[in-house]
């Protein structure tokens, strides 16, 4: 009986022991959802294209959801600050098609500097599986989804920005192709 406690308490602490190495272990995240919208500009937008360029925060919204209008304003400083390091958010309108103008001139309005795309007819929407607005997701450059924020009150933009700061480069992303300033690209041949 002594021998077999003296088992079962040191494989109880080999136990313990393995498990700090397990936790450690890589998260494992869901993959986003590709899709393609119309921006309020009429232009094309890719999700994976966008990730190619930093992460997306995409949040989902539309024009009676008071909530979410708050956080996309109170997140403008915090994009203003953090897009040269590659941060990207995108504003998922849900609205119908018949509120179109009104979500262009309410955008125009509010001069967000986001990427609005129009999902009218709510299949990105769908297709996440959101049915709280605002409900947001943090997507990295690996098409991941890392964080999911549901709802709004005032002071949750600074946890969103903790979040931001995981996943973005320390120093600003230079656009490729751009030189620096002053420097100047060597003739072909040279």
């Amino acid at each position: 009986m002594i021998r077999y406690r003296g088992f079962a308490l040191a494989l109880a602490v080999a136990f313990c022991l393995t498990v700090p190495a397990f936790a450690a272990e890589e998260e494992e995240f869901e993959d986003a959802t590709d899709f393609t919208l119309i921006d309020v500009n009429g232009e094309e937008v890719t999700l994976f294209e966008l990730l190619e360029n930093g992460p997306v925060y995409m949040e989902c919204w539309d024009l009676p959801c008071v909530n979410c209008i708050a956080e996309l304003d109170a997140l403008m400083p915090t994009y203003e600050e953090l897009k040269d390091r590659g941060l990207q958010i995108v504003a998922l309108s849900v609205d119908k098609p018949a509120d179109e103008a009104r979500v262009k001139a309410f955008v125009a309005s509010k001069q967000w500097p986001y990427i609005t795309l129009l999902d009218q007819n709510q299949e990105v929407k769908s297709a996440y599986g959101i049915i709280i607005k605002p409900t947001a997701y943090l997507i990295n450059t690996g098409g991941q989804i890392v964080y999911t924020h549901i709802g709004y009150k005032k002071g949750d933009e600074d946890r969103i920005k903790e979040e931001f700061l995981k996943w973005l480069p320390e120093e600003p992303v230079e656009p490729e192709g751009e030189a620096e300033p002053g420097e100047t690209e060597a003739p072909e041949g040279e």
